[in-house]
């Protein structure tokens, strides 16, 4: 029978148990919790390697999915956009290019909500063979060394947290009697790449300097985009100012006026985000954005998003698209100030006006300038 004293003992004792056991239990979530990041492997080291990307990505993304990570992979990533670029003679194209830097892929992961970016580059492939003649032996040794290093970047601000190099060796011996063709040591020495770096990424989940399981994201800011027309000569392009009085009269002024673009699509890091004129939201920062509309061509400018920002951007049509647009507004020109319409001319202008309405093209009414019976 336990004595008042062992009663207190073991009550002692198991209100310090508990105690330990809930300051550590929070340890034990936060080890146990993923990360979610995105592999982005670049190759340095030579076209002859750019096959071996995806296979770099595969072997780091099994040995540390689950590991204290949570991997978004590359054909996910990639779907709807190209490869990131590989360093070799891809030929990209103008979306693909919406990839091609760091800053775009950090917006990528960005938009894709993870919180890490695990970067690996394929930084050199060498090779070095050594002869070795004497006492009737006649030995040939091929060492191959693959160097890949690799950095952690957080998505928050795209700063690069953590890093390190892997090196992998391999030799292969041949005799006079004997000899080996193979590319599998550069597999061999990929997989030995990729177990090295899963390794510290792992010891990175873990202990007092665990990275974190999520990192503070830059809050979005608005910015907005118009698009006035240019002709093929980068000339602004405006209409007159055209109305018809109650009496059938023609009215032209002499200021004519300018001419939006509507229905623009917009294009930021290589995702569609709506239409221009518009506003929108994107993380401050570098951006990659790209304008387009049938009859015009495509307008790519890297931009620095800052909040409140308005972008007026001229977009110059096409040469097909100019040829259309000066058919349209040739009736324009025809008619003269002071004429004169019938009943019938000005059914004509009111289908005219009707077309204008819905071509998709604003014009710009400024302060100052009335229009009746508009012909836009």
């Amino acid at each position: 029978m336990p004595t008042r004293i062992h009663r207190g003992f073991l009550l002692g004792l198991n209100s310090t148990l508990l105690a330990l056991l809930v300051a550590f239990t929070p340890n034990v979530k936060a080890a146990d919790a993923l990360r979610k990041a995105a592999i982005i492997v670049e190759n340095r080291a030579g076209k002859e390697l750019n096959d071996k990307v995806q296979v770099l990505e595969d072997l780091l993304a099994t040995r540390i999915s689950g590991e204290g990570f949570t991997i978004l992979s590359r054909d996910v990533v990639t779907r709807s956009l190209k490869d990131y670029s590989a360093g070799g003679d891809s030929g990209p194209t103008a979306l693909d290019r919406a990839l091609e830097t760091n800053t775009s892929a950090l917006r990528l992961a960005q938009n894709l909500g993870v919180d890490y970016i695990i970067i690996p580059s394929i930084t050199t492939y060498g090779h070095e063979k050594k002869t070795y003649k004497g006492n009737g032996v006649n030995t040939i040794n091929d060492l191959y060394t693959l160097r890949v290093g690799y950095k952690i970047v957080e998505a928050g601000e795209g700063g690069s947290i953590r890093g390190g190099m892997a090196t992998a060796n391999k030799t292969v011996r041949g005799s006079d009697g004997l000899g080996t063709e193979t590319t599998e040591h550069v597999n061999e020495m990929l997989d030995d790449a990729a177990t090295q770096i899963a390794a510290e990424l792992i010891k990175s989940g873990k202990g007092a300097n665990a990275l974190p399981t999520a990192v503070a994201q830059a809050k979005s800011v608005s910015f907005s985009v118009a698009c006035s027309m240019t002709d093929i000569k980068d000339q602004p392009i405006a209409v007159p100012d055209v109305q018809i009085s109650k009496d059938n009269k023609v009215v032209k002024s002499d200021k004519p006026i300018e001419v939006q673009a509507l229905d623009v699509t917009v294009e930021l890091d290589g995702l569609t985000i709506g239409s221009a004129p518009g506003s929108f939201q994107a993380k401050p920062g570098l951006h990659k954005l790209r304008l387009s509309r049938e009859g015009f061509n495509p307008w790519e400018r890297t931009i620095n998003v800052v909040d409140g920002q308005k972008l007026k951007v001229a977009l110059q049509m096409s040469d097909k698209g100019y040829a259309r647009w000066k058919d349209n507004v040739q009736f324009l020109d025809d008619i003269k100030n002071g004429d004169k319409l019938t009943d019938a001319q000005v059914k004509v202008m009111e289908g005219y006006a009707k077309f204008w309405s819905e071509s998709h093209y604003r014009v710009d009414t400024k302060e100052g300038i009335h229009i009746h019976k508009s012909l836009y």
